[in-house]
């Protein structure tokens, strides 16, 4: 079965995580040992320093590898750190293979609202390119609510269930999906499936915090059909890299 992993971090890191890859060429060694396919990664630096550095060293270190996608951190427009123009922005997307963005609204003090970001998320509502947020809930369901046609990965921070959370937005905001990083409630990806289908429900290891075998081994062990499975695994992430039109 392909996995195709939504939610990887590579890169010298602020605070080191247990199994830290300072490059990608040893992030592809530990997908290797985990039999993961393809990942959708982000540089610590972009978290951790300046966004800018951050999506320029995840670029450049992926370039050259197939399996690795990178994704870029965004900033308000308003302070033109990234780029003087949107449109500019996403030119330099398309330029370095980059078809999903990410937001750090606490690391990078800023407010993830329409406020700041409308004119970058008309565009990347236009463009169908996925934003992938931290489940801090509050924040995400402001969000959707400004922005309900934005697709959304929301990336789970606890391994306590986080049910009551997130479902309420599920069955509001057909663009919200979430991740099965720290969603290890006993029978929960079966009870997800159930109700809402396997379409919104997206394999994401959180390695280095995470490690990968074990949310993999989480989907693999799942009680649901194969099909389904695989849709999790690395279907629904295709899906949504193929929707996108920069």
């Amino acid at each position: 079965m392909k996995f195709f992993d939504c939610n990887v971090c590579f890169g010298p890191a602020t605070i080191p995580a247990p199994k830290q890859t300072d490059t990608a060429e040893a992030l592809l060694e530990e997908m290797d040992f985990c039999e993961i396919d393809e990942a959708l990664v982000f540089h610590a630096a972009m978290r951790d320093d300046f966004a800018g550095t951050g999506n320029r060293l995840a670029a450049k270190a992926v370039q050259d590898h197939r399996r690795l996608h990178a994704t870029w951190a965004i900033l308000p427009p308003q302070t033109a750190e990234l780029s003087h123009t949107i449109e500019k922005f996403f030119d330099n997307m398309k330029k370095n293979g980059v078809w999903a963005l990410r937001a750090f609204p606490q690391q990078h003090r800023y407010l993830l609202n329409d406020t700041t970001f409308h004119e970058l998320f008309d565009r990347m509502e236009m463009s169908r390119v996925p934003l992938i947020v931290p489940g801090d809930w509050a924040v995400v369901e402001a969000l959707l609510r400004e922005r309900p046609k934005l697709t959304v990965l929301a990336i789970q921070p606890s391994n306590h269930g986080q049910d009551r959370y997130f479902r309420p937005l599920v069955e509001k905001f057909p663009n919200f999906h979430v991740d099965t990083g720290k969603y290890q409630c006993d029978g929960g990806i079966e009870a997800f499936c159930a109700k809402y289908g396997p379409e919104r429900i997206l394999y994401g290891s959180g390695f280095p915090d995470m490690p990968m075998g074990a949310g993999m081994l989480h989907v693999l062990h799942a009680d649901i059909p194969d099909p389904d499975k695989e849709l999790v695994a690395a279907g629904n992430l295709t899906r949504l890299m193929k929707e996108v039109r920069l």
